[in-house]
């Protein structure tokens, strides 16, 4: 939900039902101050009170090689110290390690939490979720201690998600975990992946995940950070008419995602082109200047296997209702 889930959109999230998620990671530290202050207004916060929401990380860019090495020592301590005593978010969203080493992510979630500071103490403990796309991560991380959650991501979902030989569809991986479901105690299964309508929806629940996380549907919120033309877009798009792969990643200079991660969006001209070797600064050029013209045929527009189910732009509190309508005729 890079470049969608801002402040505002976590915060009316929050304020329907959900738990809302201020994406981060992605962009420069600053705007992740800018965001989780913009939610406290939407939820009528003070600045130290308690924040009900989730901040998600993407751990590779936290991580060495995308840092250098005395950095990397540094960098996700800052980024915890201020998710955790500064914002007093809730909920802490953790995927995308390029070393795979989430154990250790929590452990130093952990330790950052039991840190001593000034001024009043969280009131809540904090609650550590993992996205993980494949079988043996699950495994492993259903062992870990410390941990709240974890989110099974399906092949179906956008933006970033495993390559169809690493990955599974959603139903063959909740099926992978049937002997944990219903979660009985944490960490808790959740669902993501291709969920889009109130159809999709109740047949995931009636799996027994605990939960599930939309992600294209809300892109079309009338709150989500993604500019009015590529909503426009995701509306407008069918069956059939999204694409997997790295070109776009490639042409953005966004490289580092760990090895078996594609990128699943909308198709179009950066994603056919072939760039030939020693031409990928002139790639990056094109894409940089799409990027101030707001050209679709060449920007990436993610989104996930859903997307023809994705009607209208509307308030996210709508487009909650509607995904679980059918739950609540079923109930």
């Amino acid at each position: 939900m890079a470049a969608v889930a801002g402040g505002r959109l976590a915060g009316e999230v929050h304020k329907a039902g959900g738990i809302g998620l201020v994406a981060a990671g992605h962009v420069p530290f600053e705007n992740l101050q800018k965001e989780i202050t913009l939610s406290k207004q939407v939820l009528g916060l003070e600045e130290r009170d308690d924040l009900p929401l989730g901040v998600g990380l993407m751990c590779w860019r936290l991580e060495s090689p995308h840092l250098p090495t005395d950095l990397a020592a540094t960098e996700p301590e800052r980024w915890l110290r201020y998710v955790i005593h500064s914002a007093r978010a809730r909920h802490l969203w953790l995927g995308f390690s390029a070393t795979g080493d989430y154990k250790s992510w929590i452990e130093r979630a952990r330790a950052v939490e039991a840190e001593q500071v000034e001024g009043e103490q969280r009131k809540e403990k904090l609650r550590i979720l993992l996205i993980l796309q494949r079988e043996q991560e699950v495994k492993e991380a259903l062992q870990y201690e410390g941990l709240d959650a974890i989110v099974l991501q399906g092949l179906e979902a956008g933006g970033h998600v495993a390559t169809e030989d690493r990955g599974h569809r959603l139903a063959d991986f909740i099926s992978r975990f049937s002997s944990h479901l219903p979660s009985v105690k944490p960490p808790f299964l959740l669902a993501a992946g291709g969920l889009s309508s109130a159809r999709s929806v109740a047949d995931v629940l009636s799996q027994g995940v605990a939960a599930v996380v939309p992600g294209t549907a809300l892109c079309v919120a009338d709150e989500a950070l993604l500019p009015p033309k590529q909503k426009e877009l995701l509306i407008r798009t069918g069956d059939g008419m999204t694409v997997k792969g790295m070109q776009w990643d490639r042409a953005r200079g966004s490289v580092g995602w760990p090895e078996g991660i594609d990128g699943h969006g909308i198709r179009n001209i950066t994603h056919e082109e072939l760039v030939e070797a020693g031409k990928e600064a002139d790639a990056k050029e094109r894409y940089a200047r799409a990027v101030k013209e707001g050209d679709l045929d060449r920007i990436v527009t993610w989104a996930g296997a859903g997307v023809a189910d994705v009607k209208r732009t509307a308030p996210v509190r709508e487009i909650m209702q509607d995904l679980l309508s059918e739950t609540e005729r079923t109930t």
